[in-house]
């Protein structure tokens, strides 16, 4: 049982990234989200950059609909491979004028943390899209894979360079459907990224790489939320387990073992706390007491350190709270998004283990933050990374790059960006920033 407890790594355990990165372009093929259209979807060319006449609501993406007030989503679904999983899919929401027509040039695109999808961001994405941005979500390849999978041999394949071209060809087709939709030209999209957890780490690798110097895949600014790049070298401790937890990862891999089930735990113990909150877990990680089901998991959100093998920092966690109850979130709302695909239960272990291998400090791991150029918004979380994760970003980049800023949001958790109540906060200071800079 303490194993059990150990791997429940997490709601927004973390990305990475590994070999050095080629700047080759990929073709982009957007799909019809809609199974009842065409399968063929549409070709484009990054080199020629322009929007195709035959871009259309027929062919390019999906008009879902209204939700709320004149915010419209739409759906964009773009192959990246041959293997039945290899897709990511965009969720755009942005206020129109009329169906397919909007006067918007702005993209702000959000990178999930690692097994979460765009419903668990989709709040945030609404508020951006009402503050005047064409709002993209950008789910990874693991957000396809269903619960009942068993064979995980493709994942060999999902490596962390796989993961920045797909995040080239999201940036890419996000603007060519922006252009679409405002009847403005590509170049001229001017688009921010905020990443979360994994997908800040992916953001800043994706920065500092050639795909960033391309005109189709040029973000203009970015906004990494509650990442540890490198520790500063005086926390030893914490580095030294990092490196532990690279090294168990390795062997993990070696072993043939190429996806991690951390998330599918958490699953099923948020399942035991929504359809029976009051009976008796069948996981005891407390001494002398006895938890209930929502306990167990108000136990893992609010004391996730002391759960861990490798905790990241000492006061780590997820939510803030007690067996009580959690403070800042509704606990029904975060169970219900959680159970209906706001959580995935399978991820890569390629992005967990450069995660490790980078606050390890594992030679060959590195990223190289002389190329992180853009204007850029570190935001450490009070109960997640915090100030630990602000120290690489203000001391190395910020070396070079006199465009970086960094601040600490509360003391809520590392899942406090997206559910709590109060978020909408912490938005409207990214807004302000993005706006003055």
């Amino acid at each position: 049982m303490k194993m059990c407890i150990i791997l429940l790594a997490t709601f927004l355990v973390l990305l990475s990234v590994s070999s050095p990165v080629s700047a080759v372009i990929p073709d982009i093929k957007v799909d019809n989200i809609d199974s009842h259209s065409s399968k063929s979807g549409i070709s484009y060319d990054p080199h020629s950059f322009t929007v195709s006449k035959s871009y259309s609501s027929s062919s390019g993406s999906s008009r879902i609909g209204l939700v709320s007030g004149d915010v419209t989503e739409y759906k964009i679904k773009v192959k990246v491979g041959s293997g039945k999983y290899d897709y990511i899919t965009l969720t755009n929401y942005v206020k129109e004028k009329s169906p397919w027509h909007t006067g918007i040039t702005k993209n702000l695109i959000i990178l999930p943390g690692q097994a979460l999808t765009e419903k668990f961001y989709s709040d945030m994405a609404i508020y951006y899209a009402q503050q005047g941005y064409s709002a993209y979500v950008l789910d990874r390849r693991e957000t396809n894979v269903p619960s009942g999978e068993t064979n995980f041999k493709y994942m060999k394949s999902w490596t962390v360079d796989e993961h920045l071209k797909d995040t080239y060809k999201g940036i890419a087709v996000s603007r060519i459907h922006t252009a679409f939709l405002s009847g403005k030209s590509a170049k001229d999209i001017e688009v921010t990224a905020i990443g979360h957890s994994h997908g800040a780490l992916l953001l800043t690798a994706y920065e500092a790489s050639k795909y960033d110097d391309l005109d189709t895949g040029s973000v203009d600014k970015v906004v990494p939320v509650d990442i540890i790049i490198k520790y500063n070298p005086e926390e030893l401790e914490l580095i030294q387990a990092q490196a532990q937890e690279y090294d168990a990862i390795s062997e993990s891999i070696e072993s043939g073992t190429y996806h991690t089930t951390n998330m599918e735990t958490m699953m099923k113990i948020a399942k035991l706390a929504s359809t029976n909150p009051n009976g008796i877990s069948p996981v005891q990680p407390l001494e002398g007491i006895t938890l209930t089901n929502i306990q167990l998991f108000r136990l893992l959100a609010s004391k996730t350190y002391a759960l861990s093998q490798y905790p990241y920092t000492p006061d780590y966690h997820y939510w803030s709270g007690d067996l009580s109850g959690l403070y800042y979130v509704d606990e029904n709302r975060l169970l219900t998004v959680t159970l209906t695909g706001g959580a995935v239960p399978y991820t890569p272990k390629y992005m967990d283990q450069y995660m490790a291998g980078l606050m390890g400090n594992v030679e060959g791991y590195e990223i190289d933050s002389s190329r992180v150029d853009s204007p850029l918004l570190y935001v450490g979380l009070g109960g997640g990374f915090g100030d630990y994760g602000s120290w690489w970003y203000e001391k190395d980049v910020g070396n070079k790059n006199n465009k970086v800023t960094s601040i600490k949001w509360n003391d809520q958790g590392h899942g406090s960006i997206a559910l709590d109540r109060n978020s909408p906060e912490l938005w409207a200071i990214i807004d302000k920033w993005i706006k003055e800079n």
